[in-house]
């Protein structure tokens, strides 16, 4: 019967265009391609619109890309109207297709829906969603209808928007796709909502199959607004079996600062992965805690330098008398009868320490009599380790370099003065802020200046 809706579409009758035209909108057919040019080049505005909605609504994606192409050849102005629906077309390479052949001929959208579906159209979601709530319709579109790459884009997307009472409930029903892609994105996207329903939620993936989904649980809990609750979860991420997630458990406890992690963490320092110990070290940091004391005391004797360092300036962030607590003796003791069964930088490390804060003789230290002497001739046991915090200063790591300026201020030692001038110059203004502080602290003349 197309012969005769192509009849009714060259009628001089408007009505008869209309209705044929309309009747091609409710029944997309994908042979009907001349007859929908037709329609989209009719001088009815009408008949143009009935024509662009019947072409929309064609699904073969083959069909309606070799209709863009002639649709951007033709020469009837008129009749590229139907290019514009093609935006919001299910399938994403119709749309990328539409929206190339519309910026070919000069197209620019004029509503704000047309610069949204724009935006989709060519792979731009999250300038989509600048556009706020009136994105979250064609986000929530693309997001049920396209490829997993596309649906995660989507996501994160509707994530920046933040209207949680709207977009919530389907985000979290993205949790449970088995699309990783897709998965993980939700878990990005619901963190920014936050709230205990998100915290319940991401804690239910702790035990998730993918280590990458766990990995992105872990991370993720850290920004979710009221997040006390996703203690426990990142506990038990502290065990994982991939160690990626033991760290990033590690990182995202310590933004926390919770005293019931300090048990959990001081075992962990125990850790077969280096990284891991060194985030551990640095939660521990953060928490100040002195029930953690002895066990950084015992990381001191780390194989590893840099985690052998970090616990040096958790120690004293946890306080700077740390050497003369009651909670030090019993680690000093543990400390010297293993220095035997560490390796020979370690050694070295822990017998300098051990010097300095007067747990050991330096004649009981052969070979190290020198570095000992200048070690042990601090006034007082609050001297303790002062050349150690005096080579933290040339650390990588800026809050390991601060920690040091600031202890080297509280322990008092003038021979720490030139370096603390140098630390004036750090790149980190924390650094620099800490060493002129302990300048001060030391009475060097013009520390402030």
């Amino acid at each position: 019967m197309l012969w005769l809706t192509r009849y009714q579409l060259r009628s001089k009758d408007v009505a008869s265009r209309r209705k044929a035209a309309e009747q091609l909108s409710h029944k997309p057919d994908p042979k009907a391609l001349r007859e929908i040019f037709i329609a989209l080049a009719d001088e009815d505005a009408d008949v143009r619109r009935f024509g662009a909605e019947a072409l929309s609504k064609l699904e073969d994606a083959e069909v309606l890309q070799g209709a863009i192409t002639e649709l951007k050849q033709t020469p009837d102005e008129r009749a590229r109207v139907g290019l514009t629906p093609l935006l919001r077309h299910a399938n994403a390479g119709v749309r990328t297709h539409a929206a190339m052949a519309l910026e070919g001929i000069g197209w620019r959208p004029v509503t704000q829906e047309e610069q949204i579906w724009l935006a989709i159209a060519n792979g731009q979601m999250v300038r989509a969603a600048g556009f706020g709530k009136a994105a979250i319709p064609p986000l929530e579109s693309v997001m049920a209808s396209s490829p997993p790459s596309l649906r995660a884009a989507a996501i994160e997307a509707l994530g920046l928007i933040g209207a949680a009472e709207r977009v919530l409930t389907p985000l979290l029903e993205e949790l449970k796709s088995p699309e990783l892609a897709v998965c993980i994105a939700a878990v990005g996207a619901v963190s920014r909502i936050g709230g205990p329903q998100v915290v319940e939620a991401l804690a239910g993936l702790a035990t998730h199959k993918d280590g990458q989904v766990r990995l992105a649980v872990a991370e993720s809990l850290g920004i979710v607004e009221g997040g006390a609750a996703a203690v426990e979860p990142l506990l038990a991420l502290l065990k994982d079996s991939l160690w990626d997630v033991r760290r990033a458990a590690a990182e995202t406890l310590a933004r926390f600062r919770d005293p019931r992690t300090v048990e959990a963490l001081s075992a962990a320092l125990s850790d077969h992965d280096a990284d891991v110990r060194e985030a551990v070290v640095k939660a521990l940091a953060e928490l100040r805690d002195r029930r953690a004391l002895g066990r950084l005391i015992l990381t001191l004797k780390d194989p590893v330098s840099t985690v052998r360092r970090l616990a040096a300036g958790a120690l004293t962030r946890v306080d700077p008398d740390w050497s003369s607590l009651p909670e030090a003796a019993p680690a000093f003791e543990q400390l010297k009868s293993s220095l035997d069964e560490s390796e020979a930088d370690a050694r070295h490390f822990v017998r300098e320490l051990l010097a300095g804060v007067g747990a050991v003789e330096p004649e009981a230290l052969p070979g190290q009599k020198g570095d000992i002497q200048r070690a042990i001739s601090a006034k007082t046991r609050r001297h303790m380790a002062s050349a150690i915090f005096h080579s933290l200063l040339g650390d990588a790591d800026p809050d390991l370099r601060q920690a040091a300026a600031e202890s080297l201020g509280r322990l008092g030692d003038r021979r720490a003065e030139s370096a603390l001038v140098g630390a004036l110059g750090d790149a980190d203004a924390g650094v620099r802020q800490a060493a002129a502080q302990a300048l001060e602290a030391l009475g060097h003349p013009g520390a402030r200046g």
